[in-house]
């Protein structure tokens, strides 16, 4: 259940209590300065691994033990604090941490009048619904930059990441690459399969490579089908995106709709380690890197098995 809850983007869960809380957190002065943020608390995931491209180190992570287990990259150091949900933070964790900076995403809107009692806070919009969450997130990045003082960091950040696509492509050629469905499993009975309008179906464009997904998908960039539905996909190689819930094995098993499927039995199956489908430059240049690495040889990846 933590795993599914992680990994839907869905409206705010428990958006009364961190209302309820205002009263158990005393006010604390502060000002509306153009002084460069020094302490800073992030909620969202996308945030931390963008506050952290840009070499700050955050004083709290919201859902900090998830975090490990779905993003895993930038790592978070073992003593970080954890503040509590993302969308319902503890107010008072928060406060104690004497933050001068706090990072939400629109998940987190609810309690952001709570939060601002605390410490200026930001909202960073990490999905745009446009089409292009990978251009959105090199957006995005420029304008955090600018709010913490890091705009030539920013800049920086951006320019690797195209260097580095650039090379990744580059150590495909000559590769012959067959057709891709990239997926994460909700359960032993159904997957999301990420399209062209997602993060992974943006980083599959950079390097050139084809995606077999062209059915329809929602604002996210992924659709929520069963397992049997990719049995159609006769020529597709699968990556699928860790982590896995505790009842699915990617082994051949003919008891089981994924077993049974002819790219299962046929080996053209890869599982490439935990990445955030949700995230930004760092979440796509590590997938784009797994990618490659499971492709040319290095099977490299997090204590994964590259290939079944």
């Amino acid at each position: 259940m933590k795993l599914l809850t992680a990994m839907l983007p869905t409206a705010l869960r428990h958006g009364a209590i961190a209302l309820a809380c205002l009263a158990l957190v005393p006010r604390i002065a502060h000002a509306q300065t153009s002084t460069v943020p020094g302490r800073v608390v992030v909620l969202d995931w996308t945030a931390t691994a963008m506050v952290m491209s840009l070499g700050i180190n955050p004083i709290g992570v919201g859902d900090a033990d998830l975090y490990r287990i779905w993003v895993g990259e930038p790592a978070l150091p073992p003593d970080m604090p954890d503040v509590g949900l993302r969308d319902t933070p503890s107010l008072e964790t928060i406060a104690a941490l004497k933050p001068d900076l706090i990072i939400v995403s629109p998940l987190g809107a609810a309690a952001r009048p709570s939060l601002q009692r605390i410490a200026p806070t930001r909202e960073v919009a990490v999905h745009s619904g446009t089409g292009d969450p990978l251009g959105h997130a090199e957006a995005e990045l420029q304008a955090l930059g600018k709010t913490v003082g890091r705009e030539a960091q920013a800049q920086a950040v951006t320019t690797r990441a195209e260097t580095e696509f650039a090379s990744l492509r580059q150590r495909l050629t000559g590769t012959a690459m067959p057709r891709l469905l990239v997926i994460q499993f909700l359960d032993k009975r159904f997957v999301r399969v990420y399209g062209p309008a997602s993060l992974f179906g943006g980083v599959l464009q950079r390097l050139g490579l084809t995606n077999a997904w062209h059915a329809p998908t929602n604002g996210w960039g992924f659709a929520l089908t069963g397992v049997e539905k990719l049995a159609a996909f006769t020529d597709a190689e699968i990556l699928v995106v860790d982590p896995l819930p505790s009842e699915v094995t990617l082994a051949p098993d003919t008891d089981s709709l994924w077993g049974n499927l002819p790219a299962v039995r046929q080996g053209r199956v890869k599982r490439l380690a935990a990445t955030w489908p949700f995230g930004d430059l760092t979440a796509a240049q590590r997938f784009a890197r797994l990618l490659v690495d499971a492709f040319s040889g290095n099977r490299a990846t997090d204590g994964a098995n590259a290939r079944f």
